[in-house]
């Protein structure tokens, strides 16, 4: 008891003593023989500063915190079959019934690769993430960020069912199940990425505005407009579509355009051909100069985080709204950059 006392008054140093709890030394499990309980730890603790000098260590801790909680069933990782055997002989010498216990093998999901929570703590402290909720990790910061639902998640798990078995899975068994969560009441909006400006007359077409459903699949949401209010419009087209701009191409939900080869100050000059759809002209996404608003679209791809700068349907729906940008997949709109423009993080395709 005196040792005990110096313990806890700081007399001896961190390593300088533990406690253990006393079994057989002829146990076959090495791990079970005088298992340590307790350790001599001077850092600061954030809730109670310097005024302990022992702390408990984790199988002596949940054990008995269990017991006080009464804790009727454990699920654990099967890789904590030693902490069970250890608290049993703890509970054997208070007299108290251990609870039942589950356990499950190992779930890895093909796509994260090998983290580690030290690793990413060490990676995010050097700068190479951002911080826990960087959308190349693994963390539920993350995918929260990214927009994956509670739902899908929980149902992910239970379809994948509580066994010791190690499995490894494809993240797009999760994908699947969440895009099927937010579909439904994901609006529709158009990005256009790394943007060509093209002149179009739209004088002759005697439309006044472009009409887009909010939702294809749920007419009672309503449609979003695109007013055409000039004779001459500015429209923006993605700078991946303009590898193959020869030839016809068809404005999504608008018009049959040519792109003419010479370029002015102010854009490229385009021709309407004609309004109504006519055989399989290719589609290709656009936006109007006066419905597009900068923005940011944050995506992983290889390992690597791509901001991929563009152009963003004009909308006033708030942060944390997960919408589906059309062509390109689902995306969770966050607030504004240093620039103005519109962050987003893309889910998956």
């Amino acid at each position: 008891m005196k040792l005990w006392g110096k313990m806890n008054d700081g007399s001896i140093e961190p390593g300088g003593a533990v406690v253990r709890i006393q079994t057989d030394m002829a146990l076959k499990n090495p791990a079970l023989r005088d298992w340590p309980a307790l350790r001599i730890q001077h850092a600061n603790h954030p809730m109670v500063g310097d005024r302990y000098k022992v702390w408990p260590l984790l199988d002596f801790q949940s054990a008995v915190e269990d017991h006080l909680q009464g804790v009727t069933h454990i699920v654990r990782g099967k890789d904590l079959m030693d902490s069970t055997r250890k608290q049993t002989l703890l509970y054997e010498k208070f007299g108290w019934t251990y609870p039942e216990t589950l356990y499950w093998g190992r779930v890895k999901v093909h796509e994260f690769g090998g983290f580690s929570t030290s690793q990413m703590k060490s990676d995010i402290a050097s700068g190479e993430y951002s911080g826990w909720d960087d959308p190349r990790l693994p963390t539920l910061r993350a995918m929260r960020r990214r927009g994956y639902d509670a739902g899908a998640m929980r149902k992910f798990w239970i379809d994948l069912g509580l066994t010791q078995k190690d499995i490894a899975v494809p993240l797009s068994t999760l994908n699947s199940l969440n895009a099927k969560a937010v579909d439904a009441d994901a609006p529709r909006l158009s990005f256009v990425r790394e943007p060509r400006t093209v002149n179009l007359d739209i004088s002759q077409t005697g439309m006044d505005k472009v009409t887009l459903p909010i939702h294809p699949e749920h007419p009672d949401k309503g449609v979003r407009e695109w007013p055409l209010v000039d004779r001459t419009i500015k429209v923006n087209i993605a700078s991946e579509d303009w590898d193959s701009i020869e030839g016809a191409k068809r404005l999504k939900d608008f018009a049959d355009i040519e792109i003419h080869s010479e370029k002015s100050a102010d854009g490229w000059m385009g021709e309407i051909i004609r309004t109504e759809r006519v055989g399989n002209t290719p589609i290709i996404h656009w936006l109007p100069e006066n419905m597009a608003q900068p923005a940011v679209l944050l995506l992983e791809e290889d390992g690597g985080l791509v901001v991929a700068d563009g152009l963003l349907e004009t909308n006033d729906y708030p942060e944390g709204t997960i919408v589906q940008l059309e062509r390109m997949g689902f995306a969770i709109l966050e607030g504004l950059d240093e620039k103005g423009a519109r962050m987003m993080v893309r889910l998956h395709g």
